[in-house]
């Protein structure tokens, strides 16, 4: 065999094994994308996807002002970008409390589109709009924060003060940020020494916050991981003055099918308990059920 046929035929092999390589990682990347998007990153499938009902009301109470502010991301962004909402509520007793509300949350629609994936970073960018705040009012005002994000089927939240996020599944409600004010406090010292919690909210810095947007690095209680939501579940995103006036292990039984129908039950309630003292009182409602593709 002359060294032109060995040079051919090595040639060949060459190829040969060349596009046998290009097969596999061709079938393996085929393979590893369509694994990552749906098991990974959770692109709308029919396994994943929830469809949200969402409706809200902003309600100004027996306060001189609206002090509270919300935002709710566009619904018709939702399959590409996920769902984004919050509720701020300015610190009563305190000056500028409706301008720095309003701030946060046109803060947080400036950022949207909010990734979901990437929560330490969420978490940072609200300290930058408390810190903006605090150099502004020079801690003459501030306010709370909550926002959640829901991307198919599962949340993250983030939160700063007092205000509410509630989870409601099989009729019973969670509260799943807990709230950054002296109470929180002394109840841990409480538990600590093995004496009753209840004198704990009798004490008149009860109320008081430990921490809030227009403070200078304040803590965010943020997701490490996302909460796995299923159908039928309610959230609910809200100022204090919901809570203040209707108690939050009450509020399954305002839950109705629709968020609409949910949202009249806790306004109307609280408008019929007349407190003489009512707050500002701002809900958005989340229902969610399963997505019919």
């Amino acid at each position: 065999m002359s060294d032109w046929s060995l040079i051919a035929d090595e040639t060949r092999a060459l190829i040969a094994y060349a596009l046998i390589l290009f097969l596999i990682a061709l079938c393996a990347f085929i393979y590893f994308h369509i694994y990552y998007r749906k098991s990974i990153k959770g692109v709308v499938t029919d396994e994943t996807q929830l469809a949200l009902d969402v409706a809200y009301f902003h309600e100004k109470g027996k306060r001189s002002r609206q002090e509270d502010a919300f935002y709710i991301s566009p619904m018709d962004e939702i399959r590409k970008y996920g769902f984004t909402a919050c509720v701020s509520d300015g610190m009563g007793g305190m000056r500028y409390g409706d301008e720095i509300s309003q701030f946060i949350t046109d803060s947080i629609k400036d950022m949207h589109p909010i990734s979901f994936f990437a929560c330490e970073n969420n978490a940072e960018a609200v300290r930058k709009i408390s810190n903006s705040i605090f150099e502004e009012y020079k801690q003459q005002g501030g306010a709370t924060l909550v926002m959640i994000q829901i991307y198919n089927d599962h949340l993250s939240f983030y939160s700063v003060g007092d205000s509410d996020i509630i989870l409601i599944r099989d009729d019973e409600a969670t509260i799943l940020n807990p709230r950054q004010n002296y109470v929180s406090i002394l109840i841990r010292g409480l538990v600590r020494s093995g004496k009753q919690t209840q004198v704990a909210y009798g004490n008149k810095k009860a109320r008081a916050l430990v921490d809030y947007m227009g403070n200078h690095n304040p803590r965010v209680i943020y997701t490490k991981k996302p909460l796995r939501l299923f159908a039928d579940d309610t959230i609910i995103v809200s100022s204090d003055g919901l809570t203040d006036a209707l108690p939050w292990d009450s509020i399954p039984q305002y839950v109705e099918r629709s968020a609409a129908a949910t949202a009249a039950n806790l306004k109307m309630s609280v408008k019929q308990k007349k407190l003489p003292r009512q707050d500002n009182y701002t809900s958005i409602v989340i229902r969610l059920s399963r997505s019919i593709v």
